[in-house]
């Protein structure tokens, strides 16, 4: 029976690979900017007043720091209204910030992971702060549904590129 050989090391895993893997680091996260307003408190928090009718409203941004240093952003903006009078119960006005750093990545791509995947990864930290804020209000806690970061950029790239058609075509 012939015996079977191993190729060498060198062969099956080549020196360096570790240090061409792409990679994306978060180096720190933070609170830019965050309030909440509670505009007809003590009164929209005794019985009486309804379930309140929410509409969350988020914009995503990315601009560059520095080589391979970038700060990805989420602003959201809550509003909570009396379904009954379209009073307001609560605003939450929340900017989260994070500086990633990307290694080995097409530059090609790093839009697509700024204003997605980074935002995946903070979602869990922002849904969190947005929960305490609601309850520190005095109110039950608000749990975010999950978002669809991918959704928000394709319809910002059709944005983006219905712009630009409208600009080529008027010049």
């Amino acid at each position: 029976m012939a015996e079977k050989k191993s190729p060498p090391a060198a062969a099956t895993a080549p020196s360096g690979t570790a240090a061409q893997q792409p990679g994306i680091q978060v180096v720190t996260q933070y609170v830019k900017d965050m309030s909440f307003e509670n505009p007809h408190a003590p009164e929209s928090l005794v019985s009486g007043w309804p379930a309140p009718e929410t509409n969350v409203q988020i914009s995503l941004g990315q601009h560059p720091v520095k080589e391979n240093l970038f700060e990805s952003s989420m602003h959201l903006r809550i509003e909570a209204k009396n379904q009954k009078d379209g009073r307001m119960s609560f605003i939450i006005d929340l900017h989260y910030g994070a500086l990633v750093a990307l290694a080995n990545i097409p530059k090609e791509n790093y839009q697509a992971i700024l204003m997605v995947e980074v935002p995946k990864l903070l979602f869990p930290f922002v849904r969190e702060l947005v929960c305490s804020m609601t309850t520190q209000g005095g109110y039950p806690p608000l749990y975010l549904a999950p978002i669809s970061f991918e959704a928000i950029y394709m319809n910002e790239l059709k944005r983006a590129q219905a712009e630009q058609g409208k600009k080529s075509g008027n010049a």
